[in-house]
């Protein structure tokens, strides 16, 4: 099964590890170890960076349940059999939503797209092996990209982060597909 700490601390590296930021025109506003205050202004681990405590154990406790109790239990993480295609799905997941995440891995594998990962979903995707998981994982790439394409049209504003959205999605690709072994290229 796949492993959630794995892709947890992936994440908080992708988003500049634990480490307190504001980004100008990001609706997030402060941010730690990715986790946005705007959106989870009663994460308890708040607390903890406000005190000085933000390198503490406990507080990075708080970040590791953070994303097992948002992103990766509404999953179902630990029933996914490939840890590329956990990955994928998680990875968007905590940077979209669980819903739309979940909805274009669907798609990918031709179950009725409902944004839930229930027992259909699930079996399609641990049914998926070698090639197949390639596949998923590139053809959720491109759903993704399409995705942040489209929030960027709806709200300008965006803009200026494609840059890292795109950079995200392309490394997914890079990560888990020899994209010179399908140009035939040595």
């Amino acid at each position: 099964m796949a492993d959630f700490m794995r892709e947890c601390l992936e994440t908080i590296e992708d988003e500049g590890g634990y480490t307190l930021h504001k980004v100008a025109g990001d609706a997030g506003g402060e941010t730690f170890a990715g986790i946005a205050k705007n959106y989870h202004p009663d994460w308890p681990g708040w607390a903890l960076i406000y005190a000085g405590k933000a390198d503490t154990r406990e507080c990075r406790d708080l970040v590791h349940e953070f994303y097992k109790e948002k992103f990766w239990d509404p999953m179902k993480g630990d029933e996914i059999c490939h840890q590329a295609v956990a990955r994928t799905i998680y990875n968007f997941g905590m940077n979209s939503s669980v819903r739309n995440s979940v909805m274009y891995a669907q798609y990918c594998v031709d179950v009725i797209p409902d944004g839930i990962m229930g027992p259909v979903t699930l079996g399609a995707l641990n049914a998926l092996n070698g090639l197949e998981v390639e596949l998923f994982v590139s053809q959720h790439a491109l759903m993704r990209l399409g995705h942040r394409l489209k929030r960027i049209t709806d709200r300008r504003g965006q803009v200026k982060f494609i840059r890292g959205w795109m950079k995200r999605d392309l490394e997914e690709l890079e990560r888990f597909i020899n994209i010179n072994h399908y140009f035939g290229i040595k």
